[in-house]
């Protein structure tokens, strides 16, 4: 991946970052933080690898991550979160990550939760993402807002499907699980309903809310990727 600051820059320039908003002079360094660091990185160019953009991949294997570009970053973050919670527990340094991502990228993920392998971050501004079964080929854009019910000891609920497309304040609340290639339109929220595979679901200009079949040979989340699902 070709990154556009060397990795030890990289490193330095979060761990800066998180030293100035985040003052309270806790340690920043450790086996665990260098070890998550790298796998972030992997588990990043690993995503990037599918996504259908210029900025993210040149199709020919070659992925690219500038820590200028706030999608990209935002993704960054979340991956080294949750990859140093999975490796040691570092609660003090995955909160901070966290924040860090709350403050430069008004975004919320816990560092707990489990994003796919592959998911793509269009503007996330106001995003707020709860705890569910998340699949490959998310697409995630502002305003979108996963609020789950009281879980099952050990399930983690709802179950959302691959090729999951949520655009501009789409809402997905209760436990009900959401099938495969589902589009939520702008504004539209699902509440405690199960949807069924390959629907689109459209909030009305009178407020209401309709799930249909999808009409096209493609999802919508389809657009964003670089390999058919």
């Amino acid at each position: 991946m070709k990154l556009s600051l060397s990795k030890r820059e990289l490193q330095e320039y979060t761990m800066k970052q998180l030293k100035n908003f985040f003052p309270d002079n806790h340690l920043l360094k450790g086996d665990d933080i260098d070890a998550s660091f790298e796998q972030a990185l992997e588990r990043t160019e690993n995503c990037f690898r599918y996504i259908n953009n210029a900025a993210y991949s040149d199709g020919k294997g070659t992925t690219f991550f500038s820590h200028l570009h706030s999608d990209q970053y935002a993704t960054f973050l979340y991956y080294w979160a949750n990859s140093l919670w999975k490796l040691s527990a570092n609660k003090s340094v995955c909160d901070k990550l966290i924040y860090l991502n709350k403050t430069l990228h008004g975004f919320f993920v816990s560092y707990k939760g489990k994003l796919p392998d592959i998911f793509f971050l269009t503007h996330p501004v106001g995003s707020v993402i709860g705890n569910a079964a998340y699949s490959n080929f998310l697409v995630i854009g502002q305003n979108v807002t996963i609020n789950t019910g009281e879980n099952p000891v050990g399930v983690t609920v709802p179950k959302l499907g691959k090729g999951l497309y949520l655009a501009a304040g789409a809402k997905i609340i209760g436990n009900e699980p959401v099938g495969n290639r589902v589009s939520i339109g702008v504004d539209a929220f699902v509440y405690e309903e199960p949807v069924p595979d390959d629907s689109v679901v459209l909030r009305k200009p009178d407020g209401s809310v309709q799930i249909r079949r999808r009409n096209k040979e493609f999802c919508k989340a389809q657009q964003y990727f670089n390999i058919k699902f």
